[in-house]
């Protein structure tokens, strides 16, 4: 069968030769002595990486990325890619659980999901695979903990509140060598299963990716397939030169490539954009040892390497800076599979792909199956170069005005938005609307609907916000209002449906989608 138009169907049955399960409510069942037939995973998730800056996907010019693109041309590059919801905890938490915001209850920063026992960790350790997290988490409370507003500190802070104990809140990991939260960078401090600081000895990244080279050498030789996510915090600010690789920095050009659209750019000594590049620049070198890893020992043909990143950032676009806001610096990203003989290489796929159909998607190409709880898609298809169906548009969102705490109409008003493979649909919490055709427009500089003639397609978009809200259960609300959604603690305990029982989990009023 020619690798290009290899099936989905087939790919299970004779490539993995194991079978697919699909895991109800967490009752997942695999045969034991099949599980070593199944392909390892490698996920190398770099923090705030727009896709605008990787070569494959014509950036570079200010920090080249020759092994992401390298890597490009060994499987699918996914020119739609989103982070639907441009913040760091409500991605990954889309990314682990397969569920969207309003029912998983990742809304924003530094809280603590309830665990269901069906989140994507705990569905491949029942598959017979070994787990394992290095790196950045932020899917904890941390050092938030104890208070749900700015005005009030948090109680007693905890001197190692970014530690994550063993149990439910690791969702499934067992291997773990990481941290919640933190941003320095040289002297990065992580956790193994006990609450003592362990440091890296190199720049984090660096050391990151050794870690993930022991573990994948002492898992070489096991019967068990391994599901690892590296997740380095860099290029995530603080921008200082001082948590900068050195020799990163000095190859960075002084004199920076900008986008046209940007305005107010801006460089100080604590958000110097030289090192987002050489950041960067240091993340696309560590891409490289872990391929070429996988490739000196013979693992490649039997890994699957997925390389992509939580959101992007604004860099003065749009007179914007982080992200949070709609628009293609923060929302775009890159996604890149590989998978020698089974993933076509130099392969392309416009198929609109959101952080909960990495889930399910892994998943299938595995033969584990997923939860019924899961709300993504299955979109093995698309990375396999075979013919599925996608879908027409996704719901983008923002859900509360700060990042780390519920609010409304502050720093980064909410929104809610549709995006199709041509137009980008924006509808702000005061009724705002704005509305751009990225194809000819793709510095997204002029907004069709300005309040006095309006497009035919806003019709329309109108029309698929309030469906996809509706299927989403998200009735967009002022952000303070999901302050009853957190305990004081920051655990969720309830959602869209109603109450969550944190000590059943998977109760109905959490579970059902």
């Amino acid at each position: 069968m020619d690798r290009t138009t290899i099936t989905r169907r087939s790919l299970i049955a004779g490539a993995i030769a194991a079978p697919v399960v699909t895991a109800m409510r967490g009752n997942a069942s695999v045969l034991a002595d099949q599980s070593s037939k199944r392909p390892n995973v490698l996920f190398f998730l770099p923090d705030q990486v727009r896709r605008c800056e990787v070569g494959c996907y014509g950036g570079g010019q200010n920090a080249p990325t020759p092994n992401v693109d390298r890597l490009a041309t060994q499987g699918t590059r996914f020119t739609n890619a989103l982070s639907t919801y441009p913040l760091c905890t409500p991605y990954r938490a889309m990314l682990q659980t397969g569920r969207m915001p309003a029912l998983s209850g990742g809304i924003m920063n530094f809280i603590n999901l309830p665990s269901t026992g069906q989140s994507m960790a705990d569905i491949f350790s029942h598959a017979g695979y070994e787990t394992g997290y290095i790196g950045k988490w932020h899917l904890a409370s941390g050092r938030l903990t104890g208070t749900l507003t700015r005005d009030v500190p948090p109680p007693n802070v905890d001197p190692e509140s970014e530690f994550v104990p063993p149990g439910p809140a690791r969702l499934g990991y067992q291997h773990w060598e990481a941290f919640n939260f933190h941003t320095d960078f040289a002297h990065a401090f992580y956790y193994r299963d006990t609450r003592e600081r362990l440091f890296m000895p190199k720049y984090e990244t660096d050391s990151e990716t050794d870690m993930a080279i022991d573990f994948m050498k002492k898992n070489k030789s096991s019967k068990k397939p391994f599901f690892l996510v590296v997740s380095p915090h860099p290029p995530h600010p603080e921008w200082r030169k001082e948590q900068t690789p050195s020799d990163s920095l000095a190859a960075t050009p002084r004199d920076l490539h900008k986008r046209p659209n940007v305005k107010g750019w801006e460089e100080t000594p604590t958000q110097d954009p030289h090192c987002y590049y050489a950041m960067i620049r240091n993340m696309d070198e560590n891409l490289g040892r872990l391929t070429s890893f996988l490739d000196e020992e013979g693992l490649a043909k039997d890994t699957i390497v997925v390389f992509a990143s939580d959101h992007g950032e604004m860099l003065a676009s749009q007179s914007r800076h982080d992200k949070m806001v709609p628009y293609a610096e923060a929302v775009d990203v890159p996604l890149i599979v590989r998978w020698p003989g089974h993933v076509p290489a130099g392969h392309t796929s416009d198929v609109l792909y959101t952080p909960v159909d990495h889930f399910p998607t892994l998943a299938a190409m595995c033969g584990t199956g997923a939860p019924a709880i899961v709300n993504g898609k299955d979109l093995s298809w698309a990375a396999l170069g075979s013919r599925g169906t996608g879908r027409d548009d996704v719901l983008l969102m923002n859900f509360t005005s700060q990042w780390d705490f519920p609010e409304t109409n502050t720093i980064w008003p909410e929104w809610r938005g549709v995006k199709d493979r041509q137009y980008t649909y924006v509808r702000w919490l005061n009724g705002a609307e704005e509305l751009y055709d990225n194809r000819v427009d793709i510095y997204q500089t002029r907004n069709l609907f300005d309040g006095r003639d309006v497009p035919p397609a806003l019709a329309h978009f109108r029309q698929r916000l309030t469906a996809l809200l509706k299927e989403a259960h998200d009735d967009f609300m002022p952000g303070d209002q999901y302050i009853t959604w957190f305990d004081k603690k920051r655990n969720v305990i309830r959602n869209a449906l109603g109450p969550i029982d944190r000590s059943n989990p998977g109760s109905p009023s959490s579970s059902v989608t």
